[in-house]
Parts: structure tokens; C-alpha cells; sequence
């Protein structure tokens, strides 16, 4: 896909001011996608994307072969969906004919619904007779 190769193939570097840090996982051993964001490992930017916050000690690249978002710092690498690479897989599971997308772990979204968000406007775009009225109005809608 053209879009994946757009990423720069650059070798990671931490930023000079970085500190050494582990993001610790849930009870359920699972590294959230809120808490990545909560913790300041990730920041939303304007555009809706989401970057690695240089001094927290992690670089984001990219898995072409996933089209999979990750995190590495000099102690852990860290595997996640973000709402780019969600956007990404809507987008393919609509173009080749499938009914949806399946998704892991949900209540690791954040509190604006960023990952749900990303799939359900890549598979149901809104229409002006569809408001959106959150997550439940906005998955549980069919067009007809």
C-alpha cells in the first residue's frame, strides 16, 4: 500500500532529554491505549494522530507489514492501534467487502472514543440525517 511507505525509514533515536521509563501494564497484563495517553507517552495533536512525547523515553515507528503502530524505548517495545492505523484497517476491510472490523479491547479507548471513532468514520461515514450521538448510536447504525 502507498500510504505505508510514506513512513521514513530512519533508525529510531530518543530524544537527548529523555527519561528511561516502562509503561506498566493493567490487571489484566494489557498496555492501554487511554493509559499510553494518560501517562504522556503519546500525545493527540491537532489533526487527531497521535505522536510519541520525546521525553518520555519512547520513539513511535511503524510495522509496514501489520500496519501497526509501536513504541520502543531502550527498555521495552510497545505494539498498539492508534486511530490512524484503526482508520487504516477500516478502510481495507471496506474496500475488500467485509462485514466490520473487530476490535480487542474497547475500554482501552480513550474518553473521546478516538479508536472507535477512527473505524466507524472509515466504515459508516456520517450523513447529514445521521447525527452522531455517540458510540452505540453511531455503531448500531445501518444505512439503508
Amino acid at each position: 500500500m502507498d500510504h505505508l511507505q510514506q513512513r521514513s525509514l530512519e533508525p529510531p533515536r530518543l530524544h537527548r532529554l529523555a527519561r528511561r521509563t516502562l509503561v506498566r501494564a493493567d490487571q489484566d497484563q494489557q498496555i492501554q491505549f487511554r493509559d499510553l495517553v494518560s501517562d504522556g507517552v503519546l500525545q493527540r495533536n491537532s489533526d487527531g494522530s497521535y505522536d510519541a512525547v520525546p521525553a518520555s523515553g519512547f520513539q513511535r515507528s511503524w510495522d509496514t507489514c501489520s500496519a501497526t503502530p509501536f513504541l520502543h524505548s531502550s527498555q521495552q517495545t510497545i505494539p498498539y492501534d492508534d486511530p490512524e492505523s484503526l482508520g487504516m484497517k477500516a478502510d481495507f476491510v471496506k474496500k475488500a467487502g467485509m462485514g466490520g472490523v473487530n476490535m480487542f479491547d474497547v475500554h482501552g479507548d480513550t474518553d473521546q472514543w478516538d479508536l472507535i471513532s477512527a473505524v466507524r468514520t472509515h466504515l459508516i461515514p456520517l450523513s447529514p440525517s445521521m447525527p452522531e450521538s455517540g458510540v452505540v448510536g453511531a455503531l448500531t447504525h445501518i444505512k439503508g
